[in-house]
């Protein structure tokens, strides 16, 4: 058994770019990791950016109103107890310096490895249709880190434990609970004119609440625009006088550029109706400039800081998250008709008699995930024990003991190997 320290300096490996942080939902992943970690005694965390290559970075960064330090500085120069590689990764000769130093590697995988492993084997090869697109599949199947201490994953991937612990070498991997608070998000909305007078919040009586938005980035199979344009499609086809039109956010390249998704959505009535529109990207508090309305699809990606974004704007809801179907319009995986009901349901969301109690439940699933439940800091707490004493136990939140039981026995399965 290894002794614990009396203060375990733990880093939180991120992007030194706060620029980034609207992007890719990993950078905000590590930003509430560390919040996170903030709560927990005798834990002393730090942001740490890795100092890529063609720029000269400096000593700090400020990120959102926090220090972040170049990883750099803890070669020699500082002590370091625990890094957590969260939306950044090593080469191995950096790994291996930490390692030296005793600094104990945590891999934290917020993103879908097993299926962007599964597309990495079907489309890393294929060269994007136009130069300064990209394709989105990783490019290495290698490892990016070495000697790992142990990997911690999200709970929409605990069907993967077992392929993440060997896909990444770890002697372990452990279940961590997913986290978010609404700071950043109230800060974009602060920022914006658009928002002084009305507020960010839902109302009755907007215009733009007849409009659906969909945030799909269409980067991997994950979650894609096209369920949601033929869940859209459905509605115009029932000639719905309440639905107005679907801003599929994402979708522009592919509105441009993809041949066979062309013929397909022209040849719909959605569009021979003028009813869908094919956006760039574009942070939440513009989206809703626009839709008041979300709609939400995954596939085995049913966490999504977007729909926690939303419940805090306390907006009519439609997914298929299996994670919160207590919240909003909810349908099950792929059922096109139940989403698009749901989606007429979620356009006469302000007739609704219990607004009151919808907004109710918004909160409490907010709350469930809040980098200030303490069901969340004690996960925390416990998996970073668990590093320095194995007989020490995760205690996660309820709802991801629950999983992980109905994973290992819910479908009769045992395995033959004991």
């Amino acid at each position: 058994m290894t002794d614990t320290p009396k203060e375990i300096v733990v880093g939180v490996l991120t992007n030194g770019d706060p620029g980034g942080y609207f992007s890719n939902g990993l950078h905000q992943n590590a930003y509430f990791l560390y919040k996170c970690l903030k709560k927990i005694p005798l834990v002393k965390p730090l942001l740490i950016f890795y100092p890529l290559s063609g720029k000269q970075w400096p000593d700090q960064v400020e990120i959102f109103g926090e220090q972040a330090y170049n990883l750099e500085l803890f070669y020699e120069k500082y002590h370091l107890d625990v890094l957590l590689l969260v939306s950044t990764v090593l080469n191995k000769l950096v790994a291996e310096k930490l390692k030296k130093n005793k600094v104990k590697l945590v891999a934290v995988v917020y993103g879908n490895r097993y299926v962007m492993d599964q597309e990495t084997m079907c489309f890393a090869d294929l060269l994007p249709p136009e130069e300064g697109l990209r394709n989105f599949s990783n490019r290495s199947l290698l490892r990016e880190d070495v000697q790992l201490d142990a990997v911690w994953m999200s709970p929409h991937f605990a069907w993967q434990k077992d392929y993440i612990k060997n896909r990444y070498g770890a002697p372990k991997a452990h279940i961590c609970p997913y986290i978010w608070g609404p700071e950043l998000l109230m800060q974009q909305y602060s920022k914006n004119e658009f928002y002084k007078k009305t507020g960010p919040f839902f109302r009755s009586g907007n215009p733009k609440n007849k409009n659906v938005f969909a945030t799909e980035p269409n980067v991997n199979v994950l979650k894609t625009s096209l369920f949601p344009f033929m869940a859209a499609n459905i509605v115009a086809e029932r000639e719905n006088p309440n639905f107005g039109k679907i801003l599929l956010f994402g979708s522009r390249r592919h509105r441009l550029h993809n041949k066979p998704i062309q013929q397909y959505f022209f040849s719909q009535k959605l569009s021979k109706d003028e009813k869908v529109f094919y956006e760039k990207r574009y942070i939440f508090s513009t989206i809703t400039q626009h839709a008041q309305v979300m709609f939400h699809h995954h596939f085995e990606n049913g966490l999504n800081y977007t729909m926690l974004e939303a419940a805090t704007l306390k907006l009519p809801i439609v997914h298929n998250s299996e994670f919160m179907p207590e919240l909003g319009y909810y349908y099950k995986r792929a059922n096109l008709t139940d989403a698009a009901t749901q989606i007429e349901a979620a356009l006469l969301h302000e007739e609704r008699d219990d607004l009151e109690e919808y907004n109710k439940v918004c909160n409490e699933v907010v709350l469930k995930f809040h980098y200030e439940n303490y069901s969340n800091i004690r996960g925390y707490q416990s998996l970073i024990a668990n590093l320095y004493n194995k007989t020490i136990e995760p205690e996660l939140p309820p709802y991801i003991v629950d999983l992980e039981y109905r994973l290992e026995h819910g479908d009769g399965y045992i395995s033959p190997l004991g």
